[in-house]
């Protein structure tokens, strides 16, 4: 009690003091001016990230304060939690995982994959944490900008001012590195802008991910170091240097998994496919994700519940993900099982006879681990092919689908120009432009 007392009386002292920080955010990313905040309030019952307890009125902001320093890394990791849960349902909307199923809603921008870079088509541009929607660009820029900030305060701090200011700096680090990494994954090429800076490709990005996942893996702590390099793998995967992913994660250990809390305290807190599925019922899982069995058994890790009605105003009927049963389901961020089959994709793609035989016996971990047949197959381009499988199995609605659409350049379901159940028809844009309210402020991305 004595610790979230003093926790709200520092929150208030900082409060008084957040306009100046807030001046300078619209000044260097005006996107955020729109009247996203740089705190959130009532997440006292979630638990810390890693070892630090959020404080029940979480602010982000004194950065030039080292007594404010714990609960500046607790307000990032904060960010972090809402933009992930919020991108992972962006993901799988825009993505072949969800579908609209409700004509209430404003899921059908998300769905049909037809965006604006303004107006009602810019949800993806003026979403944000708390809404009742997917969000992608504001929850990422918060947490990148937030984050770098509290980084660059820390660095510019002595041991002697922060205590455990190495390991700090670690944890900052990571949460930024996910952040750069999910941008690249979810932005067009060179529809990426930093700070007032010019538009940028996604593998310049994707290398200042690795950056920060790197000051991650040297901060002393074990999971940020192992969550860390399955970031770094998966960066590297991104850019196709398969060889160099594999290396990054190879001393992952097995088991290991780093996940995201949530509670059904507040909106900012919830699940996002508990809130969007289960508890609205204003998304579906997609027919694909149905009923889904290898070798004629079903899958457990693709497991879905039909409910047995339709969402309101539709035809459409509701499946729910039994992995995401109440609004506290946690999401798996990164994980031994991403660590593997980024592993078992490089050996595929290196294509050798005894390359190929580790790929399949990595996949065959996989399935034993899972309870479901195994594998056998001597042919690179159907192992390939599997691992694309192995990878919507293991990675169903965690985040990872949108880019592997494009990785793949897989199919996607509805197909282009298909009419949408709510009077539109469905596109094929799987990434997303950079949004008017960015390019418009920052004469350097026009």
């Amino acid at each position: 009690m004595a610790k979230n007392s003093n926790d709200l009386k520092r929150g208030t002292a900082l409060m008084r003091r957040i306009t100046s920080s807030l001046e300078v955010l619209e000044r260097r990313i005006p996107a955020l001016a729109l009247g996203a905040t740089l705190f959130l309030a009532g997440c006292g019952a979630l638990d810390g990230l890693l070892s630090v307890d959020a404080p029940s009125q979480v602010v982000a902001s004194d950065l030039e304060d080292p007594n404010a320093a714990d609960l500046l890394v607790a307000s990032v990791g904060n960010e972090f939690r809402c933009m992930w849960t919020h991108y992972v349902g962006a993901s799988a909307m825009t993505g072949n995982e969800l579908g609209e199923a409700s004509s209430t809603t404003v899921l059908t921008i998300w769905d049909t994959r037809i965006h604006d870079t303004s107006g009602y088509g810019s949800q993806y541009a003026s979403a944000d944490c708390g809404s009742g929607q997917p969000a992608l660009y504001l929850p990422l820029a918060r947490t990148r900008w937030l984050g770098d900030q509290v980084r660059t305060s820390l660095t510019e701090w002595s041991d002697a001012d922060v205590e455990n200011r190495t390991q700090k700096i670690g944890e900052v680090a990571l949460y930024t590195g996910y952040a750069y990494l999910l941008f690249a994954e979810a932005f067009c090429e060179n529809e990426i802008a930093f700070d007032g800076g010019p538009r940028q490709s996604r593998e310049a990005t994707w290398n200042t991910a690795i950056a920060r996942f790197d000051e991650a893996i040297a901060s002393g702590n074990a999971t940020v170091a192992n969550a860390a390099r399955v970031g770094k793998g998966r960066a590297l995967l991104n850019m196709g240097d398969y060889s160099a992913a594999a290396a990054a994660v190879g001393s992952v250990p097995v088991g290991f998994s780093w996940e995201m809390q949530y509670s059904n305290d507040d909106a900012v807190t919830r699940n996002k496919i508990w809130e969007i599925v289960v508890r609205d019922n204003e998304g579906t899982i997609e027919a694909p994700y149905r009923d889904v069995m290898f070798d004629g058994v079903p899958d457990p890790r693709i497991a879905v519940t039909d409910e047995g009605f339709n969402g309101v105003g539709s035809d459409i009927p509701i499946f729910t993900p039994d992995k995401y049963p109440d609004a506290t389901s946690p999401h798996e961020v990164a994980t031994w099982e991403e660590a593997q089959l980024i592993i078992a994709e490089a050996f595929a793609r290196a294509g050798g006879a005894g390359d190929l035989v580790n790929a399949v016996n990595i996949i065959n971990v996989l399935h034993a681990n899972a309870g479901i047949p195994a594998f056998a197959s001597t042919d690179q381009a159907e192992i390939l092919t599997q691992i694309e499988y192995e990878r919507q199995a293991e990675f169903f609605l965690e985040g990872h689908h949108l880019r592997d659409l494009q990785r793949f350049n897989q199919e996607l379901f509805p197909a282009v120009g298909v009419d949408h159940p709510f009077g539109a028809f469905y596109g094929d844009e799987i990434c997303f432009d950079l949004p008017a309210v960015e390019f418009l402020n920052n004469p350097s991305a026009s």
